[in-house]
């Protein structure tokens, strides 16, 4: 009786020490096994190209009487834009965005109401800014999910300064027009607007962006009438529309930029 009661205390005694120890082990373990799925943000650089077009609101247009409606981006004038740039996500909704580029513009025809003689002009810049990139939704899923969202929308706003030159001429005689300021000359302006960015993979992803670029000079047509344009605006703007092509250089293996984990 004794031997099968010190058998029956040895066995309960063992019992309750191999509960404590899978309880302990399982409470080690459970934030390991927890963490593999648990996403965590880390920065990362991307690096874009942007090719596009840009669209000048010139005061080489009808604005009263007599207005060509309908040349009227024409008038205005229309271009090529490009930019290249890099982006530095530091958290998951917050990017830096740093970027030079090159935008032209090309008007014929209109003036402001038939007022002034009908002139071409020509202008060409390159420019470089920095903006702030904000997304406004979550790029994942959910808080815990590794799934990248198919589309996310985004607003930036920035500053940055344009160095440009233009001419221009007299429509029917082709007699040039005299510069309305000392070219090449510099502005400051500041970029306003967002996109779609399409996360194809965590590598590459696409955004259309379309940005209203406030100038702070009226002689980017090279001419200078000193109305307030439909924007309201005394002062020179242009539109881009741009399509980015994104490359995240974090994600790459043998980047020098990838965040190794600790």
């Amino acid at each position: 009786m004794k031997f099968r009661f010190t058998y029956l205390a040895v066995i309960f005694l063992f019992s309750i020490g191999t509960a404590f120890t899978a309880q302990a082990q399982r409470g080690s373990s459970s934030p390991k096994f927890r963490s593999a799925y648990k996403r965590k943000f880390k920065p990362s650089w991307s690096v874009f190209g942007a090719p596009g077009i840009a669209v000048i609101n010139s005061e080489n247009t009808g604005y009263s009487t007599g207005t060509d409606e309908v040349g009227i981006v024409k008038n205005n004038g229309i271009g090529p834009a490009f930019n290249v740039g890099a982006l530095y996500q530091f958290s998951q909704n917050l990017g830096i965005q740093g970027n030079i580029g090159y935008v032209g513009f090309k008007g014929t025809g209109d003036a402001v109401g038939n007022k002034y003689p009908e002139v071409d002009f020509k202008t060409s810049g390159v420019e470089a800014s920095t903006s702030l990139i904000v997304n406004l939704i979550s790029p994942y899923v959910g808080p815990t999910s590794r799934n990248l969202r198919l589309v996310v929308p985004y607003a930036k706003v920035g500053i940055g300064v344009l160095a440009y030159s233009s001419e221009s001429e007299i429509t029917d005689s082709g007699v040039k027009q005299p510069d309305a300021t000392n070219y090449p000359d510099f502005t400051f302006f500041a970029p306003i607007g967002g996109g779609l960015k399409f996360q194809y993979s965590k590598q590459l992803s696409f955004a259309p962006e379309l940005n209203l670029n406030l100038a702070s000079t009226d002689y980017l047509d090279n001419t200078s009438y000193n109305y307030t344009g439909k924007l309201g605006l005394k002062k020179d703007a242009y539109l881009t529309g741009t399509v980015k092509v994104m490359y995240n250089l974090t994600f790459h293996r043998k980047s020098p930029f990838r965040i190794k984990r600790r």
